[in-house]
């Protein structure tokens, strides 16, 4: 426990940097920039650009932010990308209003058919998020060692952890093969195992090649240490740059979880998704039409990335318990599946308080979630584990 107490709580390097300049993120590649590729959800996360108006003492000009359509990608090789600044809105002298956040409008959508029932015990309770960032020595600056090992499984387990969420593959020339560094995942597996943790691997695929994206997940599915496997799959939908135009987008993540789903059969796979409230109310043109209603037979946990720690007071949003339990709420409306099994993701990084935490533990029992966690393990600190206990089970 004592390891536990004197671990170091470190930044995502980019993470901060997307909340100091956000104005040059839309267009950026996270390789060799972000430490995890929720940094793309921080730029998401900006408010939409709207006309800004500038008045003088005789005109009036409004100016439209600049689009531009990208076309529809249909082939395997990695499309060419183009990097664009974001529009920046004139100056006005009127102090910016709190905007309060505005429920969706129900839908009259017909209703859908649920997945079978599947064991997902395995995401019951308390939950950490270790990355390829925090555990391979690949992915870190200068030749430092990696700040989670093996024996960090010792630490998730006195501070009551349940699962741990590891990224075990990244398509990243960093990591050449299918899976990342498994001569490491295997230790930390066995390891976690030994001390009572599940292990759920994730994955996040960027869509531009669906057999690349299948060849790792197979990978996940097929990898054993000692004759042990782990205990679950995630898909992290999130991934836009590649595939631009969100009809092939959607197409190709709609393809891809199914293809999955044949492929693991009846284990429970766990969709960890964009929280509805960002790309329905703070960015609807980050990702258009959500697969939502074509996903929901397919995957049996939804895991919204409900980081309030990127919303700002003024949006209404900052609040930790509202923006947990209105992406809940949203999440099951647009599947369509009001039962639909929930493990919010919460955080990110060390900017929350124990307030936050409270009102993050309260949203996920009064939402009927079967557990919940915050991103990531290096930065989350230690006390919060002992208010994060209480998520439900």
């Amino acid at each position: 426990m004592h390891v536990l107490l004197g671990r170091r709580f470190i930044a995502k390097p980019l993470l901060a940097a997307a909340l100091v300049g956000m104005s040059t993120l839309a267009g950026a590649s996270p390789a060799g920039l972000a430490r995890h590729e929720t940094v793309e959800v921080a730029a998401a996360d900006l408010p939409i650009p709207v006309a800004s108006t500038t008045t003088s003492s005789s005109t009036t000009t409004t100016a439209a932010p600049t689009t531009t359509s990208a076309p529809t990608t249909t082939t395997a090789p990695r499309p060419t990308t183009t990097t664009a600044a974001r529009p920046v809105a004139t100056p006005t002298t009127e102090a910016p209003v709190p905007r309060a956040p505005v429920a969706a409008a129900p839908l009259a959508l017909p209703p859908v058919s649920p997945p079978p029932v599947r064991d997902v015990s395995v995401y019951r309770g308390l939950g950490t998020w270790v990355d390829a960032y925090d555990f391979s020595p690949e992915f870190q600056a200068n030749g430092a060692p990696p700040p989670v090992t093996p024996e960090s499984m010792d630490d998730m387990a006195a501070a009551g952890v349940k699962t741990l969420y590891l990224q075990a593959a990244k398509d990243d020339t960093r990591s050449p093969g299918d899976l990342v560094n498994p001569e490491i995942l295997a230790p930390m597996l066995t390891r976690a195992h030994a001390r009572g943790l599940k292990v759920v691997a994730w994955y996040l695929p960027k869509f531009y090649d669906l057999d690349s994206d299948m060849r790792r997940l197979l990978a996940v599915r097929d990898f054993r240490a000692g004759g042990q496997g782990f205990d679950g799959i995630g898909l992290d939908i999130e991934w836009t740059k590649d595939v631009p135009n969100a009809t092939e987008r959607n197409l190709r993540l709609v393809e891809l979880s199914r293809r999955l789903r044949a492929a693991v059969g009846p284990a429970a796979l766990a969709a960890i998704t964009l929280p509805p409230v960002l790309i329905e109310t703070v960015n609807p043109k980050y990702w258009p039409a959500f697969p939502w209603r074509e996903l929901a037979p397919v995957y049996d946990v939804w895991m919204p990335m409900a980081y309030w720690t990127f919303r700002t007071q003024s949006s209404g949003w900052r609040d930790a318990y509202r923006y947990t339990e209105e992406n809940v709420r949203r999440l099951r409306a647009d599947l369509g599946l009001p039962a639909a099994v929930v493990h919010p993701v919460g955080g990110t990084d060390n900017k929350s308080n124990d307030a936050d935490y409270h009102g993050f533990v309260r949203a996920c029992a009064v939402t009927g979630s079967i557990g919940g966690s915050i991103y990531d393990w290096r930065t989350t600190p230690t006390g919060s584990f002992a208010i994060l206990q209480d998520v439900p089970d």
